[in-house]
């Protein structure tokens, strides 16, 4: 047990210590359910080890780890002067990001560089910028030969040979690697899991198969260790295919005793039904365990099993590492899985409006329009019109015709175009003084509860904005009105949206002209004590 069963990590050694293994508790070992174990009926028992909940959340920050009482990394622990010299890796990933935290989290030391294939999404290189790694593309093979001597790696060792101010920890070639989980990962496992028969993890650098393996193997020599590799011209993220990992200066061929290859499909695959059932893990995760689950398929057909079973139980306990989360290859799913995998997205009409909405909230006018309140009982500024005082200067407006700007304005309105989008026919019964009515047909009471009629609307007045571009090129801030609220609103957002500052009122119109009678009925309610008098 840790010497801090309560997780509490305090003091000025604190990350130090949140970032050594063995100042936590052992990371979880969880049994997979029936659902996601085929072979549980013949007595197989698979137990995922999820590395994804140390520190760093991926396999890499236990190579990549604090050394205790040197306060150096682990990969790093010959090197003591890393914490002044530009640290470089050759990964877009998991060993990059683990070792750019923590020499920032030790050292306060911030010079790391990633270099990266030049055909890496940019999602990756936009995660390696987040967490402040600085980003050098490479060309050629995006996974090269380790040991290639025009590859990248050959050539990050010699700059570190021939420059003192670098540093290359080199993953491929560091025995800290390896080492690191023959000292934690496997060393956890067979604490929690003595009669573990099988252990399978994905083939990158190797670390965690042949160094987990050793440990293993050091206590139980009938220990089988499963090495997944990727399928040649088919990369998954992480994992390598066999030939570019048969070069590996790790003593692999005396811990694995089987490969598998798997196809980048099927690891996304069993990483998202992985994810589904809550033991979330990305696609190197996914990997290991469909590699495991064809190399027990095949035992099994080989009637080989038995031979695993353990002599008490009769079970064979198995157990995969889950070395990485799916968050960063979101993209990638989508491109290697069927669409038929993935629920449908409910009113998808809607996606594509989005581009031309302003993101932020349409200001609604409750009450009045903005500025000082208008003196609305003076007959000479009145803002509404109706059909019996309705004159030449409040005319309708072809929607596809650029109207002449009516002589005269109200001066409450000389600053703002008004725009009514109400049929014509009520329009021309009551409305602004000197609006501007682009006439859109009536709509159900509901517009945001239907997705068509969204779409709809919003073809009609993306349309309109098109044809009528003077409307929102002339700078002047603009109220929209409707019958309800909902077509100016969504007018507004798309207002916004080119640059006009626009407003709406909510509740449309009728809103607007209860306001204006209410405040007309309150205005004489109180002149009425000062006539009396």
């Amino acid at each position: 047990m840790p010497s801090n069963p309560l997780n509490v990590f305090r003091g000025p050694d604190s990350l130090a210590q949140f970032l050594d293994p063995d100042s936590s508790p052992p990371l979880p070992l969880v049994e997979l359910p029936g659902a996601l174990n085929p072979l549980r009926r013949k007595g197989v028992r698979i137990y995922a080890k999820l590395l994804t909940q140390l520190p760093a959340q991926n396999v890499k920050s236990l190579p990549a780890r604090l050394t205790t009482g040197s306060i150096a990394l682990n990969m790093l622990q010959n090197e003591h002067n890393a914490q002044h010299q530009r640290i470089v890796e050759a990964s877009s990933g998991s060993t990059v990001l683990s070792q750019a935290m923590i020499a920032r989290a030790l050292w306060n030391h911030e010079d790391v560089h990633a270099f990266v294939t030049n055909k890496k999404h940019p999602d990756s290189l936009k995660l390696l910028r987040f967490f402040g790694i600085k980003v050098n593309l490479y060309g050629g093979l995006a996974q090269q030969e380790p040991y290639d001597p025009k590859g990248i790696m050959a050539r990050l060792r010699r700059l570190a040979e021939t420059d003192s101010t670098v540093c290359y920890p080199g993953q491929y070639h560091n025995d800290c690697n390896w080492k690191s989980h023959e000292q934690w990962t496997g060393a956890q496992i067979w604490k929690q899991l003595p009669e573990v028969r099988v252990f399978a993890s994905t083939v990158g650098t190797g670390g965690c198969a042949v160094g987990t393996g050793s440990y293993l193997k050091s206590r139980n020599p009938a220990v089988q260790v499963v090495g997944v590799c990727n399928v040649f011209g088919d990369p998954t993220p992480g994992p390598r295919h066999f030939p570019n990992f048969e070069s590996s200066p790790f003593p692999w061929r005396q811990t694995i005793d089987h490969f598998e290859s798997v196809a980048s499909v099927d690891s996304y695959r069993t990483s998202m039904k992985l994810s589904r059932y809550g033991l979330i893990a990305g696609p190197s995760s996914g990997e290991a365990l469909h590699g495991l689950l064809v190399y027990l398929e095949k035992t099994s057909a080989n009637n080989g099993l038995d031979n695993l079973r353990d002599p008490a139980t009769g079970e064979i306990h198995c157990v995969f590492v889950c070395a990485d989360l799916p968050y960063q290859y979101m993209d990638m799913y989508y491109r290697k899985l069927p669409a038929e995998e993935f629920p449908p997205i409910q009113n998808e009409v809607r996606y594509d409006m989005e581009d031309l909405l302003c993101s932020r909230p349409s200001p609604c006018l409750c009450r009045t329009l903005p500025g000082e309140i208008p003196d609305f009982s003076s007959g000479s500024c009145s803002l509404i019109s109706d059909s019996s005082s309705c004159d030449s200067s409040a005319v309708s407006h072809s929607v596809f015709s650029t109207p002449q700007s009516p002589a005269g304005h109200d001066s409450e309105l000389q600053d703002f175009m008004v725009l009514d989008l109400r049929p014509d026919s009520i329009f021309g019964t009551s409305h602004l003084r000197h609006s501007y009515n682009f006439p859109l047909p009536m709509i159900k009471d509901d517009l945001f509860g239907d997705a068509k009629a969204v779409q709809q609307r919003w073809m009609q007045l993306n349309g309109l904005f098109n044809e009528e571009s003077w409307l929102w090129t002339n700078k002047r801030e603009m109220l929209v009105l409707c019958g309800d609220g909902d077509s100016s609103r969504m007018a507004t957002a798309m207002l916004r949206a080119k640059g006009c500052e626009a407003y709406c009122v909510e509740g449309g119109f009728p809103a607007l002209e209860l306001t204006y009678v209410r405040m007309i009925d309150a205005r004489k309610t109180a002149e009425e004590p000062a006539e009396q008098t």
